[in-house]
């Protein structure tokens, strides 16, 4: 969606969104006297793309919203704080997660202990919770020292000498070895031209009135909310040490260095890194990345190609993967100490292959299938001797019917709409082997939500449905909120 203008807390803001107003909400929060340019398009898509719902937009005072005279802003920090819960309001989230970059990072942990129940997680880049040079952090550079002590502001209608300007800005203040000038110069004209006052946006931030709210830091260990600290190693107005303090303060933080990065929003050369670990702190786990992509997949008309997205994802670094997840209880429990020697089994839907790999150790000639190529490969390489194979489901070899003596079932096919239903549980049937046998394990339908999913819930007559032809139910049974059953064919 293109730039808009929205009115909050008496004031007008310019906004841009990216993705479907339905997924996990990012704000993106820029820096001191910088507009959502800061913040590159590509960088917000790539964001939104995990799905999410991504948000940049200009503070006051900077790109097309509100500007004050120059030296003259009526607002406080709280103020702009604030406006960003505004914006939720406008657009109907109720929290989101906010990621900020220098003034934009202290505003996010103030909007953290000030509105609490309407931020989800903090990602702070290259920023503080104390000024410059506080009592027990390092202070600026002395070179970037320096180069404060000798700057003069030039003159702010000649649009080359601000462009000028505001370069070798970014040429003290980025890392040598990620300062791109001609990146940057584009950059800086296009930010002067959207300006309304780019005068008053170098000049108000820094005098913004002080919004009586307690100091932040003694305040760090009260965020309840997850949150990634971002530092480059060479930031020479915070020098990492401020992002450390940051990420041992506020007690669920973690802290991913930039080697080289300085005071710079993440260079597109960091964005493999950098994307993935917000996308990760903000998928909400392994399940409700899922059930977004599932859904997405779904509605484009494919209904398991969600399965490799999700285990690529997370091979990404998007999503923590369950690698500790070992063989289905339930299975465990149902196959004791029988032995499978001389006998074949296949598991479908077999993820990361801790059932095939159960069933392998008992003496089965095993074979594990999954849709995901990614969770195949995974397989594979944690647990060797076992095969594994990609296949899908509703379009099996047909040399795979009736060749197995044992079928495990185990939550895939009610990963599957139920307008795909009826096929998949046929497909599993047709893999047991004449005085073979199928064991499945589903989530029950409980009252009133047989539409929640995936997984979808399954109710006892479509649990019935794998005792179709030749397959005889010998156990089918409720245990807690699972379907345990078990078939054979004649």
């Amino acid at each position: 969606m293109g730039e808009r203008i929205v009115s909050v807390n008496g004031v007008e803001l310019c906004i841009e969104t990216y993705g479907d107003p339905g997924d996990p909400a990012i704000v993106l929060m820029a820096g001191a006297s910088s507009s959502m340019d800061y913040w590159e398009p590509e960088f917000c898509r790539r964001l939104a793309a995990g799905p999410r719902f991504v948000l940049r937009y200009d503070t006051r005072d900077t790109g097309r919203s509100t500007h004050y005279p120059p030296g003259e802003p009526d607002y406080s920090g709280l103020d702009l704080a604030a406006d960003v819960i505004a914006l939720l309001d406008v657009l109907g989230v109720g929290s989101a997660h906010l990621v900020g970059i220098s003034m934009g990072g202290g505003l996010a942990q103030l909007a953290a202990l000030e509105f609490p129940d309407r931020v989800a997680s903090l990602t702070l880049i290259a920023t503080s919770s104390e000024g410059p040079g506080s009592a027990d952090l390092p202070p600026p550079t002395p070179e970037l020292r320096a180069y404060f002590g000798q700057l003069a502001p030039p003159d702010w209608a000649d649009r080359d000498a601000v462009v000028e300007y505001m370069v070798d800005a970014e040429r003290h203040l980025e890392g040598a070895a990620h300062f791109d000038e001609a990146a940057v110069r584009a950059l800086a004209g296009q930010v002067v031209d959207r300006a309304a006052d780019i005068e008053a946006a170098h000049t108000n931030h820094m005098r913004a009135r002080d919004g009586g709210t307690a100091p932040v830091r003694p305040r760090l260990g009260t965020i309840g909310v997850p949150a990634l600290v971002i530092h480059g190693t060479e930031d020479p107005l915070f020098p990492i040490a401020h992002g450390q303090a940051l990420a041992r303060e506020i007690p669920d933080a973690t802290l991913l260095s930039l080697p080289g990065v300085g005071h710079q929003v993440p260079p597109p050369s960091t964005w493999d890194t950098v994307v993935p670990a917000i996308l990760r702190l903000t998928s909400g786990g392994w399940p409700r990345q899922a059930d977004r992509l599932a859904a997405l997949s779904i509605a484009a008309g494919d209904p398991s190609g969600w399965f490799d997205q999700l285990y690529a994802g997370a091979v990404a670094g998007e999503v923590n993967m369950p690698w500790d997840r070992g063989p289905n209880p339930l299975l465990v429990e149902w196959t004791g100490v029988r032995d499978g020697t001389g006998k074949r089994a296949v598991v479908v839907g077999c993820g990361l292959g801790a059932d095939a790999r159960h069933l392998a150790a008992l003496g089965y000639d095993t074979v594990g299938f999954d849709v995901s190529e990614t969770a195949v490969k995974l397989a594979a390489e944690r647990n060797p001797g076992v095969e594994f194979g990609t296949a899908d489901l509703l379009d099996l070899p047909a040399a795979w019917r009736g060749a197995y003596d044992l079928v495990v079932e185990i939550y895939t096919v009610q990963a599957l709409p139920r307008t795909y239903r009826q096929q998949a549980t046929a497909a599993v049937a047709s893999l047991v082997a004449p005085g073979g046998t199928l064991f499945v394990v589903f989530a029950r339908q409980q009252d009133g939500d047989l539409d929640s999913g995936p997984p979808w819930p399954l109710t006892r007559a479509e649990i019935d449905a794998f005792g179709s032809g030749d397959l005889t139910a010998v156990r089918v049974e409720a245990v807690s909120d699972r379907w345990v059953a078990e078939f054979r064919r004649d």
